[in-house]
C-alpha cells in the first residue's frame, strides 16, 4: 500500500513537472516563435535541470509535438467559455473570453498568441496549428456574416478582413502584456472591445448617419 502511495506521487510529480514545462514552452514561444526554442532553455524556464525537458520528452520535435497539442487543447477550451451564442454577440464573447483567460488561466491566453500571431505557416507550431488558426478565422468570419444576415452588423464589412483585424488586436495586447506584465489587459481588453462593437455594429452605423444628417441639416 505504502509503495502504490509512493508511486502515484511520483506520477503526480511527473505530471505536475510536465505541465509545467508546456507552460514554460508556450511563454517562450509566444514571445520568441518556436524556430528559437530550446529544450534547454524550457527547462531553465521551467525552473529544472536543463536536461530534464529532453528525458521526459526524449527530443526537441516531440516536445514541440506534445506542445502543439497542449496548444489546441488550452485554445479550445478557451473557445468553449465563449459558450453558443452566433452574430455579434459571438464576436464580442470570443475576444472577451480570450482576455478573460490571461487573467484566469495565463497558459490558455498565451496559447490563443501562438494560434493567431503568425500567418506563415511556415513558422507556425505545427501544420495542426496553422490550420487551427485557419479555423478560427473562419469561425469569426461566420459570426460577422450571420450578424450581417441579421441586420445586426453592418452589411457593408468584409467578415474575413474584420476576423483578422480582431485577431490582430488581440495579439496586440498580449504581446504589450508579454513585454510589460504591469500593462493592464483587462482595461486595453475592454477598450479593445468597445472598438470592435462600435466598429461592426449596424446600430452604431444607423447613429452616426442620422448624427450627420441632423448636423447638416
Amino acid at each position: 500500500m505504502k509503495e502504490g502511495r509512493v508511486r502515484q506521487t511520483q506520477e503526480e510529480r511527473r505530471d505536475e513537472s510536465e505541465q509545467r514545462m508546456l507552460a514554460a514552452g508556450l511563454r517562450l514561444v509566444a514571445e520568441h516563435g518556436p524556430e528559437k526554442l530550446t529544450l534547454t532553455e524550457v527547462g531553465k524556464s521551467a525552473g529544472y535541470s536543463r536536461g530534464l525537458p529532453a528525458h521526459h520528452f526524449g527530443s526537441r520535435e516531440q516536445y514541440l509535438k506534445a506542445l502543439a497539442s497542449h496548444v489546441a487543447i488550452e485554445f479550445d477550451q478557451t473557445l468553449a467559455s465563449a459558450g453558443f451564442v452566433s452574430g455579434l454577440d459571438a464576436v464580442l464573447k470570443i475576444t472577451r473570453a480570450v482576455l478573460t483567460q490571461l487573467h484566469a488561466h495565463p497558459s490558455r491566453g498565451l496559447a490563443t498568441h501562438v494560434v493567431l500571431a503568425d500567418a506563415r505557416r511556415d513558422q507556425a507550431l505545427s501544420e495542426d496549428i496553422a490550420g487551427l488558426r485557419d479555423k478560427t478565422l473562419a469561425l469569426l468570419a461566420s459570426h460577422i456574416r450571420e450578424g450581417i444576415r441579421s441586420a445586426e452588423i453592418r452589411s457593408n464589412v468584409s467578415p474575413e478582413i474584420a476576423s483578422l483585424l480582431i485577431a490582430a488586436g488581440i495579439c496586440g495586447l498580449i504581446d504589450s502584456w508579454l513585454a510589460d506584465p504591469g500593462f493592464s489587459i483587462a482595461t486595453a481588453g475592454d477598450q479593445l472591445i468597445d472598438m470592435i462593437e462600435h466598429a461592426l455594429s449596424a446600430e452604431t452605423a444607423t447613429s452616426r448617419s442620422t448624427g450627420v444628417e441632423s448636423k447638416v441639416g
